[in-house]
């Protein structure tokens, strides 16, 4: 679904995600620079101003006493002072025309009453102008487009996945360990507190927004849940949109109020909302972190019929009784289809009905490339989960004597493209653990270059698509 025209919102913080210069106050060698080491190392090309009377200046870098003496006016303000300072920041950051405020500070609403009152004073300090304010209690934007980030290690490459954080710490983790597993970022917003922008802005921003795919949430508490449900509604009849909500128990409950100041509302009731709103819902960060890339690197299914391929027959019958217990079927291939396969399998210790147990065939060269792209010729197969063992090929390497580990990895590469590219249909890898590290990290890689999801276990990999077929069922009624 596109966008005709771009609402007055999405303008609006779309600015505020590219900005032409950015005041740092509060910068200091004390806080080990984090922020202006941050935007300098993420390659931002526009003004840069560090604002803190104490310091002149540090890496070759002018600071200001404070935001009136800049130059010109400022886009973007990040604050990180102790929160009796901040009311005066912002007050002069409207003074300099700022279009956002992030503040990193806390001791705000979920800190005490004080604190609430606190913040109250900021939503005032802007009301009838036009700067908004990410926070308090935030870590605020990662825009790798306008090279835009609030750490100095993340990836500077754009890419489909948005991300809606109120914690600032989900939201670091989520950029970091994403980039493992091949994610790659359009924007992200950690945004705290929510004192003024909150999860349904950004929500209806990415929502608008043509470079976001997907998009990811993590949610603790909400201000306007009416909002919300209609936010989610409208964004998840554009794109898929993956909610992982915290504070689900008692506890949790409990936490979210300490963390963040909010109401974090009842597991019935957020369930009743993901029914509604055609959501996405996961559990934890894994769970949010795979099912995202399925969304990201898979053709759509709503199949729930599985072709599952291993080397080993206990993994075969342990892979298909999770698969069997999260609703799949794992059905009998047609005779066609184990005619084909009985060429390219060895008849010893093997089975070629589904699940595929290959056995010594597994690494034999040129099997999996035939192998994989048969199954995927089946109709009665809607997808693939393919079990790739490290420690079986480095023990065929050893036995060879010979460096024949590059010929089975592209054998397995050239399999799995017949079934996304010939038959259209996912693909999904599992590495479990092994004694073998590196050579993991590196097959891993292999597989993640060629943009496929990658997974620890049968159990990551089956949750993940089944969130996936629910969504696009959903969406085919």
């Amino acid at each position: 679904m596109q966008m005709e025209k771009h609402s007055e919102l999405f303008n609006e913080i779309d600015e505020i995600v590219h900005p032409n210069s950015i005041a740092l106050v509060g910068a200091s060698s004390r806080g080990r620079l984090y922020w202006l080491k941050s935007i300098i190392e993420s390659g931002f090309e526009g003004a840069i101003y560090p604002v803190n009377p104490k310091v002149d200046g540090v890496m070759g870098i002018k600071f200001y006493k404070n935001l009136l003496d800049l130059p010109g006016d400022v886009d973007l303000v990040i604050v990180q002072v102790p929160a009796a300072v901040v009311p005066k920041v912002v007050q002069e950051s409207v003074m300099k025309n700022a279009k956002c405020i992030v503040i990193f500070s806390s001791g705000f609403s979920e800190n005490s009453e004080e604190g609430a009152e606190l913040e109250k004073k900021l939503v005032k300090a802007i009301r009838g102008t036009r700067t908004r304010i990410i926070g308090p209690n935030c870590v605020g934007i990662y825009c790798p487009e306008s090279r835009v980030s609030f750490r100095p290690d993340t990836c500077m490459e754009p890419g489909p996945v948005g991300f809606i954080s109120q914690s600032g710490g989900h939201a670091i983790n989520f950029a970091i360990v994403g980039k493992s597993i091949g994610l790659l970022y359009s924007k992200v917003f950690s945004y705290g507190n929510a004192c003024d922008l909150g999860s349904p802005d950004f929500l209806e921003y990415l929502a608008e927004d043509e470079k976001t795919k997907v998009i990811g949430m993590y949610i603790e508490g909400i201000k306007d849940g009416e909002r919300l449900i209609k936010s989610l509604k409208k964004a998840t009849e554009i794109k898929p949109v993956v909610v992982w909500k915290g504070g689900r128990t008692e506890a949790g409950a409990r936490a979210v109020a300490s963390h963040t100041g909010s109401i974090a509302g009842s597991a019935k009731i957020w369930d009743a909302v993901f029914e509604q709103t055609g959501a996405v819902k996961v559990k934890d960060f894994e769970e949010l972190l795979d099912t995202v890339s399925v969304f990201v690197f898979c053709p759509p299914t709503t199949s729930k019929n599985l072709g599952l391929v291993s080397i080993s027959g206990g993994t075969s019958v342990s892979n298909t009784d999770f698969c069997i217990e999260e609703g799949f079927n794992v059905p009998e291939l047609s005779y066609k289809t184990r005619e084909k396969l009985s060429k390219f399998v060895q008849s010893m210790g093997t089975s070629v009905k589904n699940p595929l147990d290959l056995a010594g065939s597994y690494n034999y060269p040129g099997v999996l490339e035939n192998v994989l792209g048969i199954l995927g010729e089946d109709q009665n197969i809607g997808s693939v989960i393919f079990d790739v063992q490290v420690q079986y090929t480095i023990l065929v390497e050893k036995l060879a004597d010979a460096q024949v580990s590059k010929i089975i990895y592209s054998g397995m590469l050239e399999g799995c493209k017949k079934i996304r590219y010939q038959s259209n249909k996912p693909v999904l890898i599992i590495l479990p653990r092994t004694f073998y590290e590196e050579e993991l990290k590196k097959v891993r890689n292999l597989f993640i270059n060629e943009e496929f999801p990658v997974f620890p276990s049968i159990t990551s990999a089956a949750k993940a698509l089944r969130n996936f077929i629910k969504y696009n069922k959903r969406k085919g009624e």
